[in-house]
């Protein structure tokens, strides 16, 4: 996509451009995206401040008794694999699809149940529709159905330092090893 086609496009998706490199920040880093967003501690956030980490992120709902559980468990195994090594160290980030249930509280009680500990792991909650603007960014499809429940792809991204998508990968399942390679990379190439 041309990058000025993709500036215009994220500015009406309420991104905040600077007024120099506008075209090529736009064209690449999810930082841009002009949202404050709520950890799971209550504190706000803004995403660019994530820059400086390789992160890895993925949308989840905290009531997901399929996906979404199986998604953190591989994120999990995956967070072993890529703990030491050098380079800025991996990040994981969840963003929860329904703000509407997944509270501050429920968030907690999402990080105790999987033990998610506070050091590599961030849990937010955002208005609808920054939670929207940020996954049609990425290109993850998401769509509640009568139920309450949420019918979603299971994509995850890798983020290098500067919010730019390095990878991305749907239905973690066993293989583990390409998004493994991808985080070594993106922490490798760390400025």
């Amino acid at each position: 996509m041309r990058a000025g086609l993709r500036c215009a496009m994220l500015a009406a998706l309420g991104c905040v451009l600077p007024p120099c490199h506008a075209d090529e920040l736009a064209a690449r880093s999810i930082y841009q995206l002009a949202a404050t967003w709520t950890e799971d501690s209550g504190r706000p956030l803004q995403l660019r401040e994530l820059s400086g980490e390789v992160q890895v992120l993925t949308f989840f709902y905290t009531s997901c008794e399929a996906a979404c559980p199986m998604t953190v468990k591989a994120m999990q195994s995956l967070s072993r694999q890529v703990a030491s090594g050098s380079g800025a160290p991996a990040r994981f980030l969840l963003v929860s699809v329904d703000p509407d249930r997944d509270t501050l509280a429920a968030l907690r009680r999402y990080r105790r149940s999987m033990k998610l500990d506070k050091e590599r792991w961030k849990l937010l909650r955002g208005p609808p529709g920054d939670v929207r603007k940020l996954a049609a960014l990425l290109g993850f499809n998401y769509e509640q159905v009568e139920s309450g429940e949420f019918v979603h792809s299971n994509l995850v991204t890798v983020l290098n330092v500067r919010g730019e998508v390095v990878h991305q990968q749907s239905a973690l399942g066993g293989n583990l090893a390409e998004l493994a390679e991808a985080i070594r990379a993106a922490r490798a190439t760390t400025p």
